[in-house]
């Protein structure tokens, strides 16, 4: 029997909802975000979530199993 995979949408969110995660996120941290930073941070956080979102949508089998933790 075949699963049907629904994908869901690689877009990144809104500008305005990175920058709400990004204040949100220092404030619940307790840092203090350097203004000249935000473009970066905001950059990087949709970079992230971007790939997260790729990862999300690969399909795995119903069988698939994790890989077993090797120790060298």
């Amino acid at each position: 029997m075949k699963r049907k995979v629904i994908r869901k949408s690689a877009r990144a969110p809104k500008q305005d909802s990175i920058e709400s995660l990004v204040v949100a996120g220092a404030q619940a941290l307790g840092l203090t975000l350097d203004p000249s930073w935000e473009a970066g941070v905001k950059f990087n956080l949709q970079l992230i979530l971007r790939h997260a979102a790729l990862v999300d949508e690969f399909p795995l089998p119903d069988d698939a199993e994790p890989a077993e933790i090797f120790h060298a």
